[in-house]
C-alpha cells in the first residue's frame, strides 16, 4: 500500500514546545508508511529550515490581513493538490482551521492536538474551540489532565480523546559525561534555571519571586533564564533589585539548550498552565532536579517526592522551599534525580510518541 500523505498544521515554527514536537514527529515518521507535509501560517522560524533539511516539505499559508478569510480555502486547495489523506493540527489557531479546511477538501480525516488546559480562552475562543474539537475525528491530549479538561470544558466524547505524551530525545538530553558536557552557567555556584518563553503562561515573575527568596537565604545561589518574550524588560528590572542584583543571567533564545540544561542544579518551572511540559521532560532526562508548579499535566510527569518537588502556583515561598530543599539535601536530590531519569527514559521517549501517533494515523486513515 502506498504511504499515507499527512498534513501537519501549526500556527508558526518558532521555538516552542508544540513546535519542537512537530519537528520531531515530522522528521521521524516512517517514510514507508507516511509522507508528511508541514503547513504553517508564518514563514521562517527556528524549525522551518531544520524540517526542510530533513526532507520535509514546509508550506506557508499566510493568513494576515485580507488573506485571513481565504486561509481555509487555501489550506483545502493544498490538501487536494498534495493528495492529503489525513490532517493533524496542533493548537487552537490551527485546530479550527484544519477542521473547516478538511470539510472543504472533501472530508479528510482530521486530528486536533490540544496541549494545555483551556483556562486562557475567552468566550469566543471557547465557542470556536468546542465546535472544532467536537467535529474532529479524534483529539490528542498530551497529558491525562488535558484529556480531563477537554471532556469537561469542551464536551468532547471521551472515546475520541487519546493521550499521547510528549517525547524527549535522549540522544540530546542526557546527563553530563556521555559525550557532551554541561555549559557552565553559574561560575561554580548553585545554579537554578528557568527555561521557556517569557510570557504570562509560564509566569516568569513567579520565578523571580522564588529567586529573590532563595537568594536571601542562600547568597551563593545564581539564576539563569533561558528564553525570550514580552516580559523580559520587566524581569530585568526585577533582577537589578535587592538580593538578586548581579545574580541573574538572561541568555535569551539559545541553540544549545541540552548543554545549558546539564549546567543546572535545579530547573524551576513556574507555569500557570501546562500540558506535558517539555522543559520538565528535558530536565528529567538530563539528570537535573525539578521543582515545578502543581498545575495541568505537571503532576503526571513529576510524582511529588519521587521524581521531584511540586508547589502551588502563586506560592513563591513554597517554590523557594522546594528549590532550597533540592540544593541543600544532596542525598534526597540524588534519589529524586535518579528516579526522574529512569522515568523519562521509560515513559517519555520520542520514539514512543512517534510510534503511538503513527498507530493513530493508521487507525483514522
Amino acid at each position: 500500500m502506498a504511504p499515507r500523505r499527512v498534513l501537519i498544521l501549526i500556527g508558526q515554527l518558532a521555538r516552542g514546545g508544540a513546535e519542537r514536537q512537530v519537528h520531531e514527529l515530522a522528521r521521524r515518521l516512517p517514510r514507508d508508511r507516511f509522507v508528511p507535509t508541514v503547513a504553517t501560517f508564518e514563514a521562517g522560524g527556528h524549525y522551518q529550515p531544520l524540517l526542510e533539511a530533513a526532507g520535509v516539505e514546509v508550506a506557508v499559508i499566510a493568513k494576515d490581513g485580507w488573506r485571513e478569510a481565504m486561509a481555509p480555502a487555501r489550506l483545502a486547495a493544498l490538501m487536494r493538490s498534495r493528495g492529503i489523506d489525513l490532517v493533524h493540527a496542533f493548537l487552537f489557531p490551527a485546530n479550527w482551521r484544519a477542521v473547516l479546511s478538511g470539510k472543504l477538501a472533501g472530508g479528510r480525516p482530521t486530528l486536533c492536538a490540544v496541549r494545555s488546559t483551556g483556562v486562557w480562552m475567552n468566550s469566543r475562543h471557547r465557542m470556536m474551540d468546542r465546535m472544532a474539537l467536537r467535529r474532529a475525528d479524534a483529539v490528542v491530549a498530551n497529558a491525562p489532565a488535558v484529556r480531563d479538561d477537554l471532556i469537561a470544558r469542551a464536551g468532547v466524547d471521551p472515546g475520541r480523546v487519546r493521550v499521547i505524551l510528549n517525547g524527549v530525545d535522549s540522544d540530546l538530553f542526557h546527563p553530563a559525561g556521555l559525550g557532551r558536557d554541561a555549559v557552565e552557567v553559574s561560575g561554580g555556584h548553585p545554579a537554578i534555571g528557568f527555561v521557556g518563553s517569557l510570557r504570562e503562561a509560564k509566569d516568569p515573575r513567579l520565578f523571580m519571586g522564588i529567586a529573590r527568596l532563595v537568594a536571601e537565604r542562600l547568597p551563593a545561589a545564581r539564576f539563569t533564564i533561558v528564553g525570550d518574550g514580552p516580559l523580559r524588560g520587566a524581569l530585568e528590572r526585577l533582577a537589578s533589585e535587592g538580593a538578586l542584583a548581579g545574580r541573574v543571567r538572561f541568555l535569551g533564545e539559545r541553540n544549545d539548550i541540552p548543554d545549558l540544561m546539564r549546567g543546572l542544579d535545579v530547573l524551576a518551572v513556574t507555569s500557570l498552565r501546562e500540558g506535558c511540559c517539555n522543559a520538565i521532560l528535558e530536565a528529567m532526562a538530563s539528570g537535573v532536579a525539578v521543582a515545578a508548579t502543581a498545575v495541568g499535566g505537571n503532576p503526571d510527569l513529576v510524582r511529588p517526592g519521587v521524581d521531584g518537588l511540586l508547589f502551588p502556583h502563586g506560592d513563591a515561598a513554597g517554590g523557594a522551599d522546594a528549590v532550597l530543599a533540592l540544593l541543600t539535601d544532596g542525598a534526597r536530590a540524588s534519589v529524586l534525580r535518579a528516579s526522574a531519569l529512569a522515568r523519562a527514559r521509560e515513559r517519555f521517549s520520542v520514539e514512543a510518541m512517534v510510534r503511538e501517533t503513527s498507530a493513530l494515523y493508521e487507525e483514522l486513515s
